[in-house]
């Protein structure tokens, strides 16, 4: 006898992309401990969806993450002002052994 309850179910699609991301699957595939991205969910700190007592992550969340985190390069000008900064530091330093 068949299962009436199969009539009813939704069909299920296995080539759809899954719509959300647990805080485990997240912080895999970032190489990160759950238990940070947990913390950074609690504190408000990272987007997130939180159905059912459950945090979970959509595609476009995960990427904000990691834009929010992504460091950009320092620009040329600011390296070249350091760097000046440094051997001033050192002349001054030699001088004052000098004395």
């Amino acid at each position: 006898m068949p299962n009436r309850d199969a009539k009813h179910a939704p069909p299920v699609d296995t080539d759809e992309e899954e719509l959300y991301f647990s805080v485990e699957q997240v912080a895999r595939q970032l190489k990160v401990s759950a238990r940070w991205l947990a913390d950074q969910c609690r504190e408000g700190r990272v987007e997130h969806v939180h159905i059912a007592r459950k945090r979970k992550f959509t595609r476009a969340q995960v990427q904000k993450l990691l834009d929010t985190h992504t460091v950009q390069p320092a620009k040329v000008a600011d390296q070249e002002r350091g760097y000046e900064r440094a051997v001033r530091r050192v002349q001054r330093d030699r001088a004052q052994r000098r004395r």
